[in-house]
């Protein structure tokens, strides 16, 4: 009997070797994935002697718009590429495209649909097994066009979220944003979303 406790114990690290999965890392490998959020946000226009239309009305401002204006976001696409660098670090370019469009450059007239290009790392940390968390910050380069001078505005986002590798070759992740842009106008917004990647080889 004791030959027999003895025999197991020796073998129980080599039998957890051989079934514990390793760390997935997504070193050397190229991914694209899709993501949807939803969110918030809060717009203060630099107006001056030239109010700007934000999306909201109000008489009691000069020109009849509001200074500050608070929103859903409109529905927007983020389509990723990304390219694993280290164990634990992607390089990601992020291409956001809006599903729905926005305010229009005065109440009535049509908006444009939002358009972002987002350069920027992810870092993976706090790793077990295949599920890990994560921050990605980027910078935003925004094109959507709303009739304000300037016509691009600029901006910082930051991305923090859980990961999941339901398999070498793919992903799934919740996440949470912050995107702030000053060019243009001071706007602040916040989303809360889903995320699937699929990655080669």
């Amino acid at each position: 009997m004791r030959v027999f406790l003895v025999l197991l114990l020796l073998a129980a690290p080599a039998w957890a070797d051989d079934t514990e999965p390793a760390i997935t890392s997504h070193k050397g490998q190229f991914g694209v994935s899709a993501r949807f959020g939803l969110g918030v946000r809060a717009i203060v226009t630099y107006s001056g002697d030239r109010p700007r239309y934000c999306g909201t009305t109000d008489a009691t401002q000069k020109g009849g718009f509001a200074a500050v204006c608070t929103s859903r976001t409109p529905l927007a696409l983020g389509l990723e590429a990304a390219y694993g660098v280290a164990d634990s670090i992607e390089l990601t370019l992020e291409l956001g495209i809006g599903i729905e469009s926005d305010f229009g450059s005065a109440p009535g007239a049509d908006g444009p649909h939002p358009l972002t290009l987002a350069p920027g790392a992810r870092f993976f940390f706090s790793e077990a097994k295949h599920n890990k968390l994560f921050v990605q910050p980027s910078l935003v380069l925004d094109f959507a066009d709303y009739a304000q001078a300037p016509s691009t505005d600029i901006g910082l986002k930051g991305i923090e979220g859980f990961w999941m590798d339901l398999h070498k070759s793919y992903g799934l992740y919740f996440f949470i944003s912050e995107q702030l842009e000053f060019r243009r106008w001071m706007s602040g917004e916040f989303q809360a979303g889903v995320g699937f990647q699929g990655r080669y080889p």
